[in-house]
């Protein structure tokens, strides 16, 4: 799983939702440095959620291994209320279930409907997605109790890579790897 790379809404802190903000430079360069650390990696499918900034996110990530991006509607952002897109501020289904018309159960459930379809592919796959997406799947296989804890343990940054093993029971091997994840060491 990758999150998108960094947009200009990221960036200002505004709430994207579903609008196009392109990747910054900055982003670019994030996902850019994602795709090099995958292209050895036996790749056999590309997957993303149809929000633009996700396509262009998971086009980069395919280049190295010469495939095309499938989308999924499963993977799309969290579906914030109308009034709060492109608005500053930012929002998580769990700390702020107010704003948004789905609830975190919802999420969580269309997310593993994308990861069964994923797993019918045979092979290693990518899919790009949002935050709120990723967390929700990320908190699930480390069996956090969200229904009761209102608060995030794990939110991936942008353009971060996580590994999760599918099987009988789904294991999180990985967790946002990215570009500047030693800066400071």
């Amino acid at each position: 799983m990758v999150r998108h790379g960094e947009t200009k809404a990221n960036e200002n802190g505004i709430e994207a939702g579903p609008l196009d903000f392109p990747l910054a430079k900055k982003g670019r360069k994030e996902v850019e440095f994602i795709a090099k650390t995958l292209s050895d990696a036996k790749i056999k499918e590309v997957y993303s959620s149809p929000v633009f900034r996700a396509v262009q996110t998971a086009k980069i990530l395919a280049r190295p291994h010469s495939l095309k991006v499938k989308t999924l509607n499963q993977l799309t952002e969290a579906k914030i209320k109308h009034e709060f897109v492109g608005k500053k501020g930012r929002h998580h289904i769990l700390t702020d279930p107010e704003d948004y018309s789905e609830t975190n159960s919802d999420l969580l459930a269309r997310a593993w409907q994308a990861f069964r379809i994923v797993s019918k592919s045979s092979g290693n796959a990518i899919m790009v997605s949002h935050g709120d997406v990723i967390t929700a799947l990320m908190e699930d296989i480390v069996e956090r109790k969200t229904a009761t804890e209102k608060y995030y343990v794990l939110h991936p940054d942008p353009a971060s890579l996580s590994i999760i093993r599918l099987g009988d029971r789904p294991a999180l091997v990985l967790y946002n790897y990215h570009r500047k994840m030693f800066a400071g060491y």
